[in-house]
């Protein structure tokens, strides 16, 4: 495969984004779906050719992607894409789930039938993409629906808070989706999610999200078993064992 298909480039716009910002989710994406693998080397001169953006917004870019921990810069040596570790899989679920289980609350205090349409649409799509097996689509509009509850509590930004602390956890969530039957599973538990929230109640919303968010433990788990060697921090599967029972 080569640049311009890993990088997507075909199904993305950048237009009204800066470069920096739109260099980054490019690449971004690129290492979540394991296009840019784990060992990779991101040539930032062939990068930038694909992408028509100067060094200094990829520069911007790369070190943006270095602080999530998703690449790692050397010194003059290049800039590789990093293993999945599994300490920051674990630290990206404890601010997510930390954080959606206030969120959650409150989008089922504040929820107001304006929100409807948008939530069915979310809810429709992510049916239609289980019907195609279609991946992609499938995990962004998963992440969609978690965004829209941010919204709907009253603090869109809490979202890209949790974003910039979940590079790490998103890859394996990204990586398990199509092994172990999500389609299907994310649907049933967006679609109850959904209903709590539009009927204002508050435990039953999070008491639905704590078993959502719970289900990363397993697909960590089929991971460290089935793709062993793009992730480092083996022994951490201890802690993340400890957290599951939490």
């Amino acid at each position: 495969m080569n640049l311009h298909a890993k990088l997507g480039l075909d199904d993305v716009d950048g237009a009204g984004l800066p470069k920096a910002l739109w260099a980054y989710n490019v690449i971004r994406d690129a290492i979540i779906t394991m296009k840019l693998a784990p060992g990779e080397t991101l040539n930032e001169k062939e990068t930038c050719a694909e992408l028509g953006i100067s060094r200094t917004p990829m520069r911007e870019a790369v070190l943006r992607l270095a602080q999530e921990g998703l690449v790692n810069i050397v010194p003059s040596g290049g800039t590789f894409v990093n293993k999945i570790v599994l300490r920051k899989v674990i630290e990206g679920h404890l601010v997510r789930s930390s954080l959606e289980m206030r969120t959650v609350r409150l989008a089922a205090r504040n929820f107001d039938p304006v929100h409807e349409r948008d939530l069915d649409l979310l809810i429709f799509r992510q049916q239609d993409a289980a019907k195609r097996r279609d991946i992609d689509e499938a995990f962004k509009v998963d992440n969609e629906f978690h965004r829209l509850l941010c919204r709907i509590a009253g603090f869109p930004n809490v979202w890209q808070t949790i974003h910039n602390a979940t590079g790490q956890l998103d890859r394996v969530r990204r990586l398990a989706f199509p092994k172990i039957g999500y389609f299907e599973e994310v649907i049933d538990e967006h679609s109850a999610l959904y209903a709590a929230i539009r009927g204002h109640d508050e435990s039953e919303a999070a008491r639905l999200l704590k078993i959502h968010l719970g289900g990363i433990f397993p697909v960590v788990e089929f991971v460290l078993q089935t793709d062993a060697d793009i992730i480092t921090g083996e022994d951490d599967a201890v802690l993340l064992k400890a957290l599951a029972e939490v």
